[in-house]
């Protein structure tokens, strides 16, 4: 085959898929409901009702301040930077040391890390929270870049943090997916251009608009992985089965 045609065929080829861009609560780790109640805690210290596990959860990645509002439309900045700092002390102190992984996430991270895959967390969190957590639950050496709500000057479902995280990988949008359980988090990955995956045993148990694919189970998800163009699949189905 002459040079030409070589160039002309990987022209035609799809992107390699090279990074995983994913979601924390909900995708990674059991802790939407920790999320909720310890927002309700805050609320309810102040006087304010509480608020249903859905609409909070529809929130989870968005910043702190949509969920205040939630339960007081009106409030001031003021009180929203107070109740800001309650929540993330009353997180600190109770639902970092509550959180665990998702059975199925920690051998994922560690096939795909192992496959040559780049990761990265795009989470509502502060990036230091994030990684602070997930180096909490032994995971080390397999995200190459913790990112969070406050690495980007717009939240979700904006589409500044996923490209951040682009950004600092040396990735392309269409050599990217983002994978998450919210709304927020594919909107997301879709306005940045990148691949997405729905996992359904996080916040939305029913597939999302902004999904090309949704997965009931971690085999699922390196099916879908691979199906993007990723490593070979000897290296990710070595490890047999893995369930959520």
């Amino acid at each position: 085959m002459s040079p030409a045609r070589r160039a002309a065929v990987a022209a035609n080829k799809p992107p390699h898929l090279r990074a995983v861009l994913w979601d924390l609560d909900g995708t990674l780790t059991d802790s939407v409901r920790l999320v909720v109640d310890t927002m309700n805690f805050v609320i309810a210290a102040h006087g304010g009702p509480p608020l249903p596990y859905e609409k909070v959860g529809e929130l989870t990645g968005h910043p702190l301040d949509a969920m205040f509002r939630l339960a007081w439309p009106d409030i001031g900045a003021a009180d929203v930077d107070r109740y800001r700092v309650e929540y993330r002390t009353r997180y600190d102190a109770v639902a970092i040391p509550a959180t665990r992984l998702y059975r199925g996430a920690r051998t994922t991270l560690r096939d795909f890390h192992a496959a040559g895959l780049l990761q990265a967390t795009v989470t509502g969190k502060r990036a230091a929270d994030c990684e602070r957590i997930l180096r909490g639950l032994g995971i080390r050496k397999d995200i190459d870049v913790y990112l969070g709500g406050d690495s980007a000057p717009r939240p979700k479902p904006a589409p500044d943090l996923a490209r951040h995280a682009m950004s600092r990988l040396g990735v392309a949008p269409e050599e990217s997916v983002v994978i998450g359980d919210s709304a927020a988090d594919l909107a997301m990955g879709r306005a940045a251009g990148a691949h997405t995956i729905q996992v359904l045993w996080g916040f939305a148990r029913a597939p999302l608009p902004d999904a090309e694919r949704s997965v009931r189970t971690w085999r699922e998800l390196r099916g879908a992985v691979l199906a993007l163009g990723g490593p070979k699949p000897g290296i990710l189905d070595c490890r047999g089965p893995l369930r959520s």
